[in-house]
């Protein structure tokens, strides 16, 4: 028995935390934006 309530409070934490990234991903929006941040300022120093 106390292997099912350990199996059962690890599914709920994964769970939790699987909630929880994508709440913050709405929060902070897509990663690919503040990645492709560095190359334009890059490609303007490069001009100048």
């Amino acid at each position: 028995m106390g292997d099912v309530v350990f199996i059962a409070i690890l599914i709920a934490f994964f769970a939790l935390a699987v909630l929880f990234v994508r709440a913050c991903d709405r929060i902070i929006g897509d990663e690919s934006v503040a990645a492709g941040a560095p190359d334009a300022v890059d490609a303007e120093k490069a001009a100048a």
